[in-house]
């Protein structure tokens, strides 16, 4: 065969049972379009027909279809948390049912290879600032967090946390002193107490940032193999209005294709386990999506939701964070 003929078109492996419909439209052909190539460049043994297609091993596609769906496609099933230096603003809103409380800010994230410096700004609650006293206070509390200097796993996951010497140190000798100058009642001063204790060490006290949504998903550790473009997995989240965490089986899908965006696409959803508190109930759901940088894996945004149900009410939080 000249190598002119050989050059227009590709030999393509199938995967499992030939879909005429869907494959066509995987390379922009039609049916037609896609039968009368592949039958003019195989052998008679290989010859298709729309009524009665069969079982075979390749088919032939026209070069230039192959090359612009390959440029579309991931080239490996596993992710990487590859090692870069960037600094980026995410917007992150958060809303919760059923206490219908959304709230809003933004935080920057300065990334170097393994350690991650982040500083939260002002938290907004149902687009307004915060006027009552106890959320005033857990947000000067936690202002003093920032900037965080985190280290961080190969999967994602958070290590340690870098610098809790000096936020121990600003709690110590500027934030507890003035807080409790100001905030004086019963209620305040056990607040107080318990921060105390956690910003001590937050070594120690890793749970809290586990229990913090934002947390939980930006250092989902998502980073690793996916065979077949998919695994099974484990998730617990908090819900804070229920004061227990709820676990999830989850199924991780790595999409073939990047976005419309040239992102690449994670989905994870799955339902919560039966246990002592859901029995024969309505099943809650995690239904996340992860858009990745196609060239760093960085994240780029997290939207979704994830639910439980007790007492025939719904406990659900909807997230998203978007780089801005």
């Amino acid at each position: 065969m000249k190598d002119s003929v050989i050059n227009e078109y590709k030999k393509v492996k199938v995967e499992g049972i030939l879909n005429l419909k869907e494959f066509s439209a995987e390379y922009e052909m039609t049916t037609e379009e896609f039968l009368n190539f592949h039958n003019k460049h195989c052998s008679f043994q290989e010859l298709l027909t729309l009524s009665l297609p069969k079982y075979v091993e390749y088919v032939y596609i026209p070069a230039d279809k192959f090359e612009t769906r390959d440029q579309k496609l991931l080239k490996s099933t596993t992710l990487d948390f590859l090692v870069v230096s960037s600094e980026k603003t995410y917007g992150v809103v958060i809303k919760f049912l059923p206490k219908n409380l959304q709230i809003h800010y933004r935080i920057k994230i300065k990334r170097t290879p393994f350690h991650l410096e982040l500083t939260k700004e002002k938290t907004y609650v149902n687009n307004q600032e915060i006027d009552k006293v106890i959320e005033q206070l857990f947000e000067k509390a936690e202002q003093i967090l920032y900037p965080l200097k985190m280290s961080v796993k190969k999967d994602g996951g958070l290590e340690n946390i870098i610098n809790h010497e000096q936020i121990a140190n600003r709690w110590k000798t500027d934030c507890l002193p003035k807080m409790k100058d100001y905030y004086q009642s019963e209620i305040t001063d056990q607040i107080l107490t318990q921060m105390d204790k956690a910003y001590s060490n937050l070594n120690l006290k890793k749970e809290m940032f586990e229990r913090n949504i934002f947390y939980k998903f930006f250092f989902l550790p998502v980073y690793g193999s996916y065979p077949q473009f998919s695994k099974k997995d484990f998730l617990q989240v908090y819900f804070s209005g229920l004061s227990r965490e709820i676990g999830y089986e989850t199924e991780l899908v790595l999409n073939r294709e990047y976005t419309k965006g040239n992102k690449i696409a994670l989905k994870i959803t799955g339902n919560d386990e039966e246990d002592l508190f859901n029995k024969s109930r309505t099943k809650g759901e995690v239904n996340v999506l992860y858009k990745l940088n196609k060239e760093t894996g960085e994240i780029f945004s997290i939207t979704g939701y994830i639910s439980t149900f007790e007492k025939n009410t719904e406990y659900k939080i909807d997230f998203q964070l978007y780089e801005q």
